[in-house]
Parts: structure tokens; sequence; C-alpha cells
């Protein structure tokens, strides 16, 4: 199994723990379009008729206000207007009638502009436009105390009406900016089913007056009503989202199996690999020559049964000579045993032709042993990754209580409809995750600052999606980074591949590969190693276990070729300047600390040639500091053993540009170049 079928099945695993998202719902067929606008006429019919405050029914223009103004908020228009003028005397239905035909006309007409695309903004038109009617036929009756307060409790009944009737239109809306608030979406339902059956509250079913059950559904409602004001200011309770932690979970489990499964497997196969039953001993060349030239031979009796000791030490005196130099001779053998043989000479080209057969058969059990070795090591190495991701599953994240509290009541006050809650990982990082229909409004630069602000800690976006928002702590460190290539003379592309990128956990990684030779075929296996670490380092794979991964991948991918890769990768954790140096066959690298120059070599074999066992690849620790400097090259670079120069060079470097140094470095020599020449320099610096 190579390097990229492990990461594609780690990824695949590790996607099930993810939330799926919401499949986009296909186009209604035009017959629930007409069924979902008759429901509209109808409900807005019944609402339009349902007298409150004596003879007063504002019901249907909170409706057709939440309808909005397309086919379904025509249809809202028509069942209000018809309720309105059938239920009510002549002179209130005209002005019900008016008060909807007038908030439709605004929606229709002013549907662009973002101000009106607030929820509040519709449900605020609807009262105004509800008061500005009324007052018109109040104006002509006469005021009254009692009038005016009927008023102004109708234009508060219409607004809170509108924007809770829009919640229970929620899944008929078709544009994403018409859905509402996730508390109109809760409350909404409850409060048009109480404005329905106060329609009918003169019925009784089985002797239970409707108005009854209307009065229930306003107590849940109420009920409704402290969840939404507590959790506005930030002292609500959020339930724990138990859904996702069971399929966190049950993923772990699956992971933990298949890791034990993959380990069985391995141990399996290294108790049932055996070495080929071959007939490898140097024997067997002289029995099989023996076989092929004495069977017919008139002196056969006498050489191998009554001079059978004589002949037995004649081969062995032979054997070292011939074994050392690979074929056999006539000087290999005592003169009393070739002059007696008749058919020497046959003899020996036998003899020859077997030990070059033996050769050939230990060559291919060797390249047997080693790519059984390799195959267990790549089950051993999927059974590791897979036991990672399990325990990196199991990792819960420590909800931060104050940070939560804080967050909410900024919520609050922002008047923002989404919910957020504050977490600390395994090294103390924190973390905000956001959801909700406002959510995104808190990766802008001036609330990103704002947060950061009262939560302690500076914060930067790490996903966002349409409507969820992922903060982590940023790093106090950065690194600046230059690179400069140089390919060799008279070839098309260079041999190197290098790159670097920076690990949502705050981890930089820095990486040059070279492969063998130069031209198009070291530039595609180079780029075939960088890409491969990448996407393992990416997925959140250990890097020496990454690095073994590629070696035993590219060793099984060069079994029939040859070829090999250098690697270089630098590990460094932005948060604490801790960071790692492994090599496999790569040219020195070079670190600068306050001013002097550390060079670090190792002696491992590059990737390809190596056996894949952690132990075959060199590692070095090391820690960084604000201004410090590292230097990766490849061979070109500085071919000979003489680096006194380059040492110098990287010494006098005041960290102003990176990628001006490593300019200079590949072009130092202005002569052909003999080989590929790549420098990548990087300066850790303090983030401001």
């Amino acid at each position: 199994m190579t390097a990229k079928s492990i990461y594609t099945k780690l990824n695949s695993l590790r996607a099930q723990s993810k939330p799926a998202r919401t499949p986009r719902p296909p186009a209604a067929s035009p017959l629930a379009v007409l069924a979902e606008a008759g429901i509209h006429l109808l409900l807005a019919a019944v609402l339009a008729s349902t007298a409150i405050f004596g003879d007063r029914a504002p019901l249907g223009v909170a409706f057709a206000a939440a309808a909005g103004s397309g086919l379904f908020g025509a249809s809202a228009l028509v069942g209000a207007c018809f309720g309105s003028l059938t239920a009510l005397d002549f002179s209130a239905g005209l002005r019900y009638s008016s008060a909807a035909i007038l908030t439709f006309a605004v929606h229709f007409a002013f549907c662009d502009w973002p101000l009106l695309c607030r929820p509040w903004a519709m449900p605020t038109v609807a009262g105004l436009l509800t008061a500005f009617t009324g007052f018109i036929v109040q104006s002509q009756s006469g005021w009254t105390p009692e009038g005016a307060a009927y008023l102004a409790l109708e234009t508060l009944l219409v607004g809170a009406a509108s924007w809770a009737f829009r919640g229970a239109l929620a899944p008929m809306s078709r544009r994403k900016r018409d859905r509402p608030s996730a508390a109109a979406r809760r409350v909404g339902p409850l409060a048009l089913v109480c404005a329905c059956l106060t329609a009918i509250a003169p019925i009784e079913v089985f002797g239970i007056p409707m108005l009854a059950v209307a009065a229930v559904g306003a107590c849940a409602l109420a009920i409704f009503a402290p969840e939404y004001i507590l959790s506005r200011f930030g002292v609500g309770i959020t339930a724990e989202p138990a859904a996702d932690l069971r399929a966190q979970r049950l993923v772990r489990q699956k992971l933990e199996r298949t890791a034990q499964a993959f380990r069985t497997l391995c141990d399996s196969l290294h108790s049932a690999f055996r070495a080929p039953d071959n007939d490898n001993d140097v024997a067997t060349v002289f029995d099989r020559a023996a076989g092929r030239q004495c069977r017919a031979c008139t002196l056969r009796d006498r050489c191998w049964k009554t001079d059978y000791n004589t002949t037995f030490n004649a081969l062995n005196d032979a054997t070292p000579a011939m074994v050392k130099r690979g074929r056999a001779e006539k000087s290999d053998f005592p003169r009393h045993f070739a002059d007696r043989c008749i058919h020497f000479p046959d003899f020996v080209a036998a003899v020859n032709e077997e030990l070059t057969a033996l050769f050939y058969r230990r060559q291919y059990n060797a390249r047997i042993r080693e790519s059984r070795a390799a195959v267990c090591r790549q089950y051993a190495q999927l059974s590791d990754l897979l036991g990672e991701a399990a325990s990196e599953l199991s990792r819960e994240l420590t909800p931060d209580v104050a940070g939560d509290r804080r967050l909410r009541q900024r919520l609050a006050e922002w008047k923002l409809d989404a919910r957020a809650s504050v977490y600390r990982d395994g090294r103390g990082l924190l973390r905000v995750e956001a959801e909700g229909p406002q959510c995104n409004a808190l990766a802008r630069p001036s609330r990103l600052a704002d947060l950061s602000a009262i939560l302690g800690v500076p914060l930067r976006v790490e996903l966002q999606g349409e409507e969820t928002v992922s903060l982590i702590q940023q790093e106090p460190l950065m690194a600046v980074a230059g690179v400069a290539a140089r390919k060799k003379t008279g070839e098309t592309v260079s041999g190197d591949a290098g790159t670097y990128f920076k690990r949502h956990d705050g981890k930089l990684y820095l990486l040059l590969c070279d492969g063998m030779g130069s031209g198009p075929e070291a530039n595609r296996e180079s780029t075939l190693a960088v890409r491969l670490l990448e996407q393992l380092l990416q997925a959140g794979v250990d890097a020496r276990r990454a690095l073994t991964t590629l070696s035993s991948a590219l060793a099984l991918r060069g079994e029939e070729t040859g070829g090999f890769t250098t690697v270089d990768l630098l590990q460094l954790d932005l948060f604490t300047g801790e960071g790692e140096l492994f090599k496999l066959g790569a040219a020195p690298t070079y670190i600068k600390k306050r001013g002097e120059v550390q060079r670090l070599s190792g002696k491992s074999l590059p990737a390809g040639l190596a056996e894949g066992e952690p132990d075959a690849l060199d590692r070095f620790s090391l820690r960084l500091f604000p201004g410090d400097c590292v230097l990766m090259v490849s061979d070109g670079v500085c071919p000979g053993q003489e680096d006194g120069w380059l040492r110098e060079m990287l010494a006098q470097f005041d960290g102003a540009s990176p990628k001006e140094l490593a300019r200079e470095l590949v072009t130092r020599d202005l002569k052909e170049a003999t080989d590929d020449r790549t420098a990548l320099v990087i300066r850790v610096d303090r983030r401001a």
C-alpha cells in the first residue's frame, strides 16, 4: 500500500467525523408551488378574519408582511384582502386591506435594499402602516383614550406577529436571505397555531373550547420568550452537541478497530513470510553441474564413489576463489583433478552457469525479503496512522466558561443572530466555534480585534462557511521566507523541489527534496516526494512517520527502475519556537542563532534507499527565537566540503530580505552550473 493510498484512506475516515452538509433541495414542482401558494392564501384569509380587541383584525396584515413579495406574498395579499372584506365591516375591511396592499408594495418596490433584508425591517414597516391607516380612521371617528391604547397595542401586535409568522414560513422560503433567525423559527410555528386557534375560538370540539387550547398555546409561547431573552443577553444555556459527539465517538471506535485489524494483519504476515525454500548453498552448484556433465561419463563411479573424498576436497578448494571472483577458472581446481577429468572444460562451463543462477536466486530472494518487509512496514505504519487519528478524535475540547460568558455578552450587545462557544484544546490554546445566519460578521477585522481584546488572546479565522465560523488563537511568532533556484546548465527543468506551508495548528514546515540526477526524471521524483509529504503533513500525520512512510513507498516504487530522493524537512512550532529538523541523505542545513552559524549534517541514506524505519533518518531538535534564521540548500549550492564562504554569507546576513540571500547563494558562481541549485531561507520574527 502506497503513501497516497494511506493518505486517501485516512482522509476518507476523518471526513466521517465532520457534520454532513445539508444537500441543496431539488427544485419544487409546479404542483407543489401552487399548493404552497394556496396554503398562504387560506392562512391569510383565516387570520384576516380573526377579530381581537373588539372589532380589530390586524393579523392578516402581519401574515402578508411575513410572506414577502413573491408568488407566495401575492397569494397572502389576496387572502388577507378577501378575509378582511368578507368578515369585517366595509370600513374596517378597507382599512386592513389598504395596510396589507401598502406593505406588499413597499416590499415589492424596495426588496433589493439591504436595510429591508434585516429581520426587523418588514415587521416595523407593517406596524407603521397599520398605525398610519388606523390613525386616519381614528381621526375621522374621533379620538378616545381607549382607542389610542388599542391602536398602540395593535401596532405592536402586527410587528411581533409578522416577525413570528416569518419563522413559521421558513420551510417554504426559496432564498437564503429570506431565512429568519433561529429564535423566530422556534417561536413562529407556535405563534401561527395560536393565531389560527383564536380564529376558531367560539367553536368547541368534544366539549373543549378552542379558546382554552389557544390559551395553552399562549403559555407555551411565553415559555419560549424568556429563553430567547436570556440567550440574547448571553446568559442562556446551550445544549451540548450530543449528536456530533456520538458521531465523533463512533468514528473514533471505527478508526481504532481498523487500526487493530491492520496491526493483526501485519503480525500475521510477519509470521507467514518465510525465506523461500531454495537451494542457495554453494554445494548445489557442483551438484547441478555434475548432474549435467558427469552422469554419462565413463569415470563417474571412480570420481564420485571410489575417489569421492579426493573429488570432494578438490571442489572445496576451488570454492573460495570461485565465489570471490564470481566465476570459476581452471586454476581454481587442483591439478590432479583437472588432469583426471576428461570433460573438464565443459564441467567448468556448467559450474559457471550454475554459479550465475545461484547469484540470481540469492538476489531474487533478497528482493523478496525486502519487499515483504516493506509491505509489513506499510501495514504497520497505516495502523499507527489510524491509531493516531483515533487518539486525536478522543481529545475533547475543554469549555472556557469565563471566555464563553464574555463572548455571549458581546454577541448580545452586537445583536447578532449567532451562537458561539469558547474552548481550550489539548495544548491550552483558545478556540471559538460559531454558527448562525450572522456568524460571518465575527470574521470582520474590527469584530475579530474586539473579540481578541475581550478574550485576552489574538485570534484568526481558521474556517469559514455559509453559517459557520471557526476562530483559533493566533501564533506569537511568524516566519519570513525566501526561495531561489537555478537549474543545471543545459537542462529544461530543475531536479530540486521545495515548499513551505503553515498547518492550522500553528506548525510551520519547510521542505526541500533533491531527485537523483537532474532534468525531467529527477524533477518528477522530487516533485512527487514533496507532494506526498505535504499531503501527509497537512492531514496531521507526525513528521517522522510521514518520512518513514514516504521512504517505504519510494523504495517499492523504485524497485524496478531504482532511484532515490534526498529530503530536508524542518518542523517549527510558531507558538513556542521549538522545532525539529529531519534529514534523509540531504545536504547540510545551517542555523543562525544570535549571530553564530551552526552546521547540521546527517549520515542517513536518501528516501528510497533507507529501510523505512524511524531510526533510519537523522533528527535534530532546536529552539528558535525572533531574529534566528534557517538555511536549507541542495548539494549543488556547495558541492565540495568547503562551505566557509556560505557560512560567512549567512553570518553577515542582516535578516532584511531572505529572498535576496537565497538569490545570492544560487548565483554566486556565474560559471556554468554543474548541478541544480536551490536555497530556502526563513527568518523568525515576533508577530506584531
